[in-house]
Formats: C-alpha cells, structure tokens, sequence
C-alpha cells in the first residue's frame, strides 16, 4: 500500500533554486505531531534538490495581488511538496 508523506519548504524566494530556510516534514503515522523543526538540519538546500531526490510539488508559494509582491513573510516562501511510500499493510 502507499502512503503520503508532506514536507513544507520554506525559501527566500518563488525560485525551486532558492535556499531553504524552514521546513516541517510530516510523517504518515498517527504518533507524529505537527511541528516547525528549528536548529535542525535542512533535509534540502533546495526545492530543486527535493524534487531531483522524488519529492513532487503540490503547491507552489501564493503571488501577492496587494502591495509589494517580493515581500515576504516571516516563514519565506512556502513550497508543499509529496512523496509517495510503499508501506506494508
């Protein structure tokens, strides 16, 4: 059976080439709480890089229709990302 993993990318730009700066990577089990991870390892210096490693993106940073459209805001640029894992059921 397959499952779905999520992974939030936060970047300093809409670019897949942006670095990280933040990410939650949430596990498909019911004992993994939902959580920020701070001062921890970037599982990946780049959206790019994620999506080369089997990670697909399901939603892509919101463009701003008021005001400026580079402002950003305290988490980055956010990316969800997914990828799909072969588990035994």
């Amino acid at each position: 059976m397959k499952i779905q993993r999520i992974m939030y990318l936060n970047t300093v730009s809409r670019s897949l080439r942006a670095p990280v700066v933040g990410f939650a990577i949430h596990e498909p089990v019911h004992s993994d709480p939902p959580q920020i991870e701070v001062d921890a390892e970037m599982p990946y210096e780049t959206v790019h890089s994620a999506v080369l490693d089997g990670w697909r993106v399901v939603s892509f940073p919101a463009q701003r229709v008021d005001g400026d459209p580079e402002v950003v805001g305290v988490f980055g640029y956010e990316f969800i990302l997914e990828q799909m894992v072969e588990i035994d059921a």
